[in-house]
């Protein structure tokens, strides 16, 4: 079975409620866009209206492989910046204005995501498959793993960037971030030139703004670790992000291949497991479960998932100390907790055909919609 075939095959809607007047700081819009991430299109909105980037409010980066609408706000907007913005149509985003308010929007402050999902390739015994365990998921939830859209630094990589970092290997960690692409010819290139930074510039894509800004720190002579500095913190922190949601995701899998009934399916370069089969009693005992990402700030509850912690640790070599550890800026390792399962609403086939079918739900922020796929598929 395939998804994203096409951008209009998935189909994103932000969930928000605005309280939209008439005049206000802050002016809303509602951005429509497909084949291009949130932040690119920010930087266009930003150069049109004369806006600084820093006052174009938004709550969460959505796919660049989909039909995606979400709000967006601006700061104190002029009179001629307001016109150029208003029903702005571009070749892969519009925009359309809807009032004015007293609130920014910020990172995380949604209701959720409304999800239409075309999945294409798909036999009719496994349309019939996933028909069967819809009442399933809708009664008992599934598993909130990291989706793909998490593990961007790693996607292409050997390993991921952090582990370097922790042993102080600052060349190897920036060698693997640079040449983590999918374009094995360019790949090579880079390979050939490293360390000869004029050369290895020319092999850069001509967007990546902030890796040719840190190669050429190398070239005034900077070291890889001061290099790394240039780099804008959000991304500096997504090489954290990407090590710890594959921790946080090892601990579910774990609790799930060890304590229930399950099925595996791919996922990257590892697998994801879902429960099967489960009774009321059991479920009713689980379904509010959360997992830290660490258990020092959250200790967890349930001796069953401390133990996981403990064991998935000592398998990745992170000791106490390490998890203490701040490298380029940041911290390596942070506490939070995230719930176990997730629930979908209205979660239902909408129209299918011989080889496909296409499927709507709501989800909350923070959950991923490719996850719930694979979970009725498994």
């Amino acid at each position: 079975m395939k998804i994203k075939t096409r951008p209009e095959d998935f189909f994103v809607k932000e969930i928000k409620n605005l309280d939209i007047k008439e005049k206000g700081d802050y002016a809303y819009f509602l951005l429509t866009k497909k084949r291009e991430n949130t932040i690119d299109i920010l930087r266009k909105l930003s150069r049109k209206s004369q806006t600084p980037l820093k006052d174009i409010g938004f709550a969460g980066l959505k796919d660049k492989e989909a039909v995606t609408q979400q709000y967006i706000s601006i700061k104190n907007i002029t009179n001629s910046s307001l016109e150029k913005l208003k029903n702005l149509k571009e070749e892969n985003y519009s925009v359309e204005f809807l009032g004015f308010g007293d609130k920014a929007i910020n990172l995380g402050e949604f209701e959720g995501n409304y999800f239409e999902i075309v999945i294409r390739d798909i036999k009719p015994s496994k349309i019939q498959k996933i028909e069967e365990k819809i009442p399933f998921v809708q009664k008992y939830g599934f598993e909130n793993y990291f989706g793909e859209q998490r593990f961007g630094s790693v996607m292409n990589a050997e390993d991921f960037i952090i582990k370097y970092l922790i042993k102080n290997e600052y060349e190897k960690a920036m060698k693997e971030y640079l040449l983590s692409i999918k374009d094995k010819r360019r790949k090579k290139f880079m390979r050939k030139s490293w360390g000869k930074w004029e050369k290895f510039l020319k092999h850069i894509p001509p967007m990546s703004k902030a890796e040719i800004d840190m190669i050429k720190a190398l070239k005034r002579g900077l070291s890889f670790k001061k290099a790394f500095m240039v780099l804008p913190k959000n991304i500096r922190l997504m090489f954290a992000f990407a090590y710890q949601s594959y921790l946080w995701n090892k601990y579910l899998y774990t609790f799930v291949i060890r304590y229930f009934r399950y099925c595996r399916t791919p996922f990257l370069k590892w697998e994801l497991a879902f429960i099967k089969q489960i009774n009321d009693e059991i479920f009713q005992q689980i379904k509010d479960l959360k997992i830290p990402a660490l258990g020092t700030e959250y200790p967890p509850k349930d001796p069953k998932i401390k133990k996981i912690i403990q064991e998935v640790l000592e398998s990745e070599g992170v000791t106490q100390e390490i998890l203490k550890t701040e490298k380029i800026g940041i911290k390596l390792f942070t506490d939070f907790e995230r719930p176990a399962f997730v629930f979908p609403q209205n979660l239902k086939i909408l129209e299918k055909g011989d080889n496909w079918l296409k499927i709507s739900f709501i989800l909350p922020p923070g959950s991923y919609a490719t996850v719930l796929l694979k979970k009725l598929g498994c």
